[in-house]
């Protein structure tokens, strides 16, 4: 039994038309959806295997949403941006560091005592020269902190090499233009499938995908559409590889973006929460970011009853 976490950085939901890349034909997002688009008509629906619903990224505070602050709460189920103080982003806000140690989503799947060597694991992986960096300036994002005071493992390079690991970007292209490292080439489908048997061997997977953010901030029309594209396809592997019956994918986003490219700047928009499978009943009563992780601890928690 597998739950996996898809983490989509900055997207939101709201008006369809030409502004707004995510109102088009994306099929497993749509599938993803329950038939709908990623817009704000999108209509919420719950039943046993598929949870379809909008969920507040403001939690209260005036301003924009960031993504420190937001991916706090979203990891941790803490309203981060009252803890401190206000929105802020991009890396974790200080304030926030102890409940994000307390309460992170890794930490407590852990504490459910799931029969895993490794119950929760972050699928990610970063290049050598991101540690040294990290390490220096002490300049840790959201997930990576998690990992580090949950003493769940970041990946590194090796583990891309033997499929235990996925690049940011999913095919590992820009690790090999960009970066020049030698590391396989796949197809956002063939990522896809491998975060599905990197999952078989834990309760609770998270996977982040932040090229959407970067792309709403660009304002590209090309570039929104050639990271959809890639979302689509990895999204519908995995939809494709994992059983609903016993396995669950759950989505969701820390603020607006990507739905909104006539701005550069985030949106006060709601953004998607999406559960597919076993335990997707366990999203229905969502309102905001704040009410992710605990539904992904009780969706675990059910499956290893």
């Amino acid at each position: 039994m597998a739950v996996v976490f898809v983490f989509v950085d900055g997207v939101g939901l709201g008006p369809g038309g030409p502004q707004n890349p995510l109102d088009a034909d994306w099929p497993a997002l749509i599938r993803l959806a329950g038939g709908q688009r990623w817009t704000n008509a999108l209509q919420p629906h719950a039943d046993g295997q598929r949870t379809v619903t909008a969920v507040d990224a403001n939690l209260g505070v005036p301003g924009l949403p960031q993504s420190g602050t937001g991916q706090a709460a979203l990891f941790s189920g803490i309203n981060a941006p009252e803890l401190a103080g206000r929105h802020y982003g991009p890396y974790p806000h200080s304030k926030t560091r102890e409940a994000l140690r307390q309460h992170n989503l890794f930490r407590r799947v852990q504490q459910l005592k799931v029969p895993h060597n490794e119950p929760a694991a972050f699928a990610n992986a970063y290049p050598d020269r991101f540690f040294s960096y990290a390490a220096r300036r002490n300049r840790w994002t959201v997930t990576t902190r998690c990992c580090l005071d949950a003493d769940v493992r970041i990946r590194t390079e090796a583990d891309v090499r033997t499929g235990e690991a996925l690049p940011a970007g999913l095919t590992g292209r820009a690790w090999r233009d960009d970066l020049g490292l030698d590391i396989p080439l796949r197809t956002p489908a063939e990522a896809g499938t491998q975060l599905a048997a990197i999952a078989a061997d834990h309760a609770c997977t998270v996977f982040e995908y932040f090229r959407t953010d970067k792309a709403g901030h660009a304002r590209d029309h090309d570039r929104a559409q050639h990271v959809l594209h890639d979302l689509d396809r990895f999204v519908g592997a995995l939809l494709q590889t994992l059983d609903p019956t016993r396995d669950l994918v759950v989505l969701c986003s820390d603020h607006g973006n990507l739905e909104d490219l006539s701005i550069k700047t985030h949106t006060r928009n709601p953004v998607p929460l999406l559960a597919w499978g076993a335990g997707a009943a366990c999203f229905a009563d969502a309102e905001a970011i704040t009410d992710v992780t605990p539904a992904l601890v009780a969706a675990v928690a059910a499956q290893t009853a």
